[in-house]
């Protein structure tokens, strides 16, 4: 029988004493993380006088993922949420996230989806109805407001209050400055320290719970299309092991969950998508054309060419543009798992109580495993990229549940713009990315303008379309 020899761990380059690896990391987190891949699979960084492994593989990340899920729980990063989204899907393991998996499982899945896309399209013409040819949009701003109406109104049922909404889009950034802090000091005396950053974190938590009170309160028995809403499937599910049904404390944690992370990451994708096609107007005219040809004349404005599972369905070349978008611009900038116990990760051994840390953009951008990283190309979906690879929505147990729901907002959303809507650049804007634990879009700002009919844009040749900023 032949001996494994597990590998050593190198040490990233650059520590210096005492901070160790925190300058380079706050300095430039996609850059440093992206850089580690040189170093090797698995990279040991030194956070102060914390040791963290960063996994760098995509064969490695999808083993953590799945084959070490159950030794390998949720780290600090998520961690530190767990006083905003309680115990629900985002921060359960094990035996309760199962459980709670499966209570939310037919509100995700890709009938329910199909059911609710009548109602993401109505919102999208709602919401995009108020914008006037020529003014300026800030449209991170615009989309992450979108993004927070489809989730309450076609998942929940609710029709939140403009001041609710404007508390819930004010909550998040401290919430998630917050996030970053205890991040970095997970010592439970950190947060209880009364630093402005710990205040204004204590604030958001307080403000998103007085959203979830008025939504709990207004959801109705079944969501708008006929299928029963997140609320009422909750209401309805009991736990196994007891056969009670859900304390209002787990049905608070699963809308909470589901109002942060259906709204902060599909508004992100949509943002870069929209960046994406001011930039790329040859990708522009393709999507164009398709929208033409598989739905028919209309421009938004009444229900000719409405969309349905299988117009959505035929949109191929639109659904290359989205992951072309999840690939260059992953909402996640970095997650964590903590190893429980001794593990094997591919010839490495893990021992108890180690943090590993991976970062999907830098795994997306990785030169060795996609040819020009950088550039904007959704042909590169005409084939087929292999599951290890490609992983916007995580892998195995923890996969995210409403991924089938996101594919399809993010679809209909981008036709029933795009059919109103032509996205015109406006001079001066500065796109940027700004990280904190995830990859947020800032300074993207486009104008609009009316949409002459689909049916007349030619259609063009597809094409590689730059490169990122």
């Amino acid at each position: 029988m032949t001996t494994v020899i597990p590998r050593t761990v190198p040490a990233a380059p650059g520590r210096v004493p005492v901070l160790g690896h925190s300058p380079a990391l706050l300095r430039d987190p996609l850059g440093f993380l992206g850089s580690l891949a040189g170093t090797g699979e698995l990279v040991e960084v030194s956070l102060g006088p914390r040791a963290v492994w960063v996994v760098t593989s995509p064969a490695l990340v999808h083993e953590l993922l799945t084959a070490l899920a159950g030794p390998c729980p949720r780290g600090a990063v998520q961690n530190t949420l767990r006083e905003a989204f309680g115990d629900g899907l985002l921060m359960s393991e094990g035996v309760p996230h199962r459980d709670r998996r499966r209570a939310v499982r037919p509100a995700f899945s890709a009938a329910s989806a199909g059911r609710r896309i009548r109602v993401v399209e109505e919102v999208t013409l709602e919401r995009a109805g108020r914008w006037r040819p020529g003014r300026v949009l800030d449209v991170a701003a615009e989309m992450n407001r979108l993004a927070l109406e489809i989730v309450t109104r076609a998942l929940l049922g609710v029709r939140l209050r403009a001041e609710t909404a404007d508390a819930f889009h004010r909550a998040l950034p401290d919430l998630v400055k917050g996030q970053i802090a205890r991040s970095l000091c997970p010592r439970p005396v950190f947060a209880r320290l009364p630093l402005p950053v710990n205040r204004r974190f204590g604030a958001a938590v307080r403000a998103l719970d007085r959203v979830v009170d008025e939504v709990v309160a207004a959801a109705p028995g079944r969501a708008p299309g006929g299928v029963d809403s997140l609320l009422s499937l909750l209401r309805s599910a009991t736990d196994p092991g007891t056969g009670a049904p859900l304390d209002d404390a787990a049905v608070r944690s699963e809308v909470i969950t589901v109002l942060g992370a259906g709204t902060e990451t599909v508004s992100s994708v949509l943002t870069w998508f929209f960046h994406e096609l001011l930039r790329a107007p040859r990708v522009h005219a393709e999507v164009l054309a398709e929208l033409a040809e598989a739905l028919g004349p209309g421009d938004g404005h009444d229900g000719g060419g409405g969309l349905t599972p299988a117009a959505v369905g035929r949109l191929v070349y639109l659904r290359r543009v989205l992951r072309e978008v999840l690939r260059l611009h992953a909402p996640n900038a970095f997650l964590m798992r903590t190893a429980a116990r001794d593990v094997r990760l591919g010839p490495y051994a893990v021992p108890a109580g180690t943090e590993l840390l991976y970062s999907l953009t830098a795994l997306h951008r990785d030169p060795a495993h996609w040819a020009d990283p950088l550039a904007f190309d959704p042909e590169r979906w005409a084939g087929a990229a292999g599951r290890e690879l490609f992983l916007p929505y995580g892998a195995g147990r923890h996969r995210c549940a409403g991924e089938a729901f996101a594919w399809m907002e993010l679809a209909v959303v981008a036709a029933a713009v795009l059919r109103r809507w032509r996205p015109v650049p406006v001079s001066g804007a500065r796109p940027r990315e700004l990280v904190w634990t995830t990859v947020q879009a800032r300074g993207v700002a486009m104008a609009v303008v009316p949409r002459a009919a689909p049916a007349a844009v030619p259609s063009a040749r597809r094409t590689r379309a730059g490169s990122t900023p």
